[in-house]
């Protein structure tokens, strides 16, 4: 292929890399653009060859055109070369390295095709039928060349903020608009786009939205022009016909979980980052009196919900906040989040609130019987010893199950690739010998027709034959790669599910247990409850530390 066309499969190659999430800049560019036309080094007529032509004049001499800078071998010995430059830039290296494959994928669709696995000079192409390839410099390769650019500039404006994002804007839905906000929110503002109306007041709503919180993965809290919060989700106020999300301004996100028993709200209050552009407080507490009541717009979703003695918070700002800053928390946890402009995030961590009691309680709910607490009054835990365990072992049994059958499907997929490994040797050799034979038989035809005593037919004949068991033996080494590479790739999957069952068994072991998040003396266990899905136990730890950002302490299945 000319140099034109392999540029043409950098530009499209660029496009692609940034959609998967590579940063393509001018260096990562300058980079593929020459990835992509290094093989051509071995040849003094190609345009990085006549740059360094002693190297290039050399290589041709000594390997010829297409042979070791067109192989995967090279390849991978270049990328164990550039690991220095790997370490100081990543994509720089990585650029470089997939212009470089670019090349040779390109070069497959060509009629001499490319001996990938150089020495050994079997040659490879993107198509069986010789019809299908393309001549050098022909009005084929013309027309691929441009077909290739223009794909690249089409997939250019799509890759900007990745393929799996521009998926998502094409679905426009709550569920994707989750998944870039997640993706985004740590390091950029995120907007959305949004087309809808509002069930509860019947109002239409099309335009920019902020979004400010995740409601699970179902759905998003997006602020309006005038600070009101909305749930655009399948059972949120807003019904949404198509929401996109989008990056906006950078920014740097600062999260802090604290425990806020034992103090008033009003301390959190006091110890918000002042130079924070916008807060968010999530999360739970119980006051110890009755908080006073609060009302939402109607249409609007609540960022703090008070129930009996419960406070619900949903990304709740300080002014959400202000009419309860009386109330003294018994117990809860908060997350905090603050978003700073760049470069400002730096000293301004969270202050220390007042010290809280010692006394820390764990909530366990739903634990099937009481014979899964593992503690009693007096035990001394450390921070992270279990407390209790729900007991059911039909799901790890279920698990150690599935994993054996993977490790014994591995296993005999191992063996059929012996077996397969054992029959091609046999047959390889049977039909070396074969071909020992036939090469014999025409170099004696070959002198027999040189001295006149048999016909020149018959020399034509043992020379075909010789092909096609030269033919034959390169056709059963082809089928016999191709069995083995899908017989390992199905073994390393079942290897790979086994190990993943595995995982997930110990991940199901440690689910059942409860843990302590302090270190401390159990001091009490009260159950406060007993139904149908179990009961409710609360083990009351008097901890020897607590933590300033304390873990959760509610705890249940």
């Amino acid at each position: 292929m000319t140099a034109g066309t392999h540029l043409a499969a950098a530009a499209l190659t660029a496009s692609a890399l940034r959609g998967f999430g590579l940063e393509v800049g001018l260096s990562e560019a300058l980079a593929l653009a020459w990835g992509s036309l290094m093989p051509d080094l071995d040849t003094t007529t190609s345009g990085p060859g006549k740059f360094v032509r002693p190297l290039s004049s050399w290589l041709e001499r000594r390997f010829g055109h297409r042979t070791l800078t067109h192989s995967l071998p090279f390849l991978l010995a270049l990328a164990l070369l550039l690991y220095p430059l790997w370490k100081v830039n990543p994509a720089v290296c990585w650029a470089f390295l997939w212009g470089y494959a670019s090349h040779l994928l390109l070069d497959t669709l060509n009629v001499n095709g490319v001996p990938l696995l150089w020495p050994w000079r079997v040659q490879f192409w993107m198509f069986a039928s010789r019809d299908w390839r393309i001549r050098y410099g022909s009005p084929q390769e013309a027309t691929l060349a441009l077909g290739l650019a223009l794909g690249g500039f089409a997939l250019w404006p799509l890759s900007g903020d990745g393929f799996d994002t521009a998926f998502r804007r094409l679905v426009a839905s709550p569920e994707t608009a989750v998944v870039d906000y997640l993706k985004w929110r740590e390091e950029r503002e995120v907007w959305a786009e949004l087309k809808g109306f509002n069930r509860e007041s019947q109002e239409a709503l099309e335009g920019r939205f902020r979004v400010v919180e995740a409601v699970g993965r179902e759905g998003i809290l997006i602020e309006d022009e005038l600070g009101r919060t909305l749930e655009v989700s399948h059972g949120g106020q807003v019904v949404a016909y198509r929401v996109r999300a989008y990056p906006g301004e950078a920014v740097t996100l600062r999260e802090y979980r604290l425990d806020l028993s034992g103090r008033l709200l009003g301390d959190l209050l006091a110890s918000l980052p002042r130079q924070a552009r916008r807060v968010w407080v999530t999360g739970a507490l119980e006051a110890a009196t009755d908080p006073p009541p609060l009302v939402s717009p109607v249409g609007t979703y609540p960022r703090v919900r008070v129930s009996g003695r419960t406070v619900e918070l949903h990304a709740a700002r300080p002014e959400d906040l202000a009419p309860l800053a009386a109330v003294y928390a018994r117990a809860g946890n908060l997350i905090v989040r603050a978003e700073f402009k760049p470069g400002r995030e730096e000293g301004l961590a969270l202050p220390d609130l007042p010290a809280a009691p010692q006394v820390h309680p764990v909530l366990i709910e739903g634990l099937p019987s009481l014979a899964g607490l593992l503690v009693q009054p007096g035990d001394r835990v450390e921070a992270g010893e279990p407390l209790a365990r729900y007991v059911d072992d039909i799901p790890l049994q279920d698990l150690a199950e599935q994993a054996s059958a993977k490790r014994e499907e591995a296993e005999r997929l191992e063996g059929e690739m012996e077996r397969l490994e054992a029959r091609h040797r046999a047959e390889r050799e049977a039909l070396k010998a074969e071909i020992a034979r036939a090469r014999a038989d025409r170099d004696r035809l070959r002198y027999l027709v040189s001295q006149g005593a048999e016909p020149r037919v018959r020399l034509a004949e043992a020379e075909g034959r010789l092909e096609d068991l030269e033919a034959k033996l390169g056709k059963l080494l082809l089928d016999y790669t191709s069995e083995k590479a899908r017989l390992m790739e199905q073994a390393r999957e079942a290897r790979l599910e086994a190990a993943r069952l595995e995982r997930r068994k110990d991940r199901e072991a440690e689910r059942q247990l409860v843990r302590s998040p302090v270190a401390g003396r159990v001091a009490e266990v009260k159950v406060r409850d007993v139904g149908p899905k179990g009961a409710t136990v609360e083990v009351v730890v008097l901890a020897e530390k607590l933590p300033s950002t304390s873990r959760q302490t509610s705890l249940g299945r």
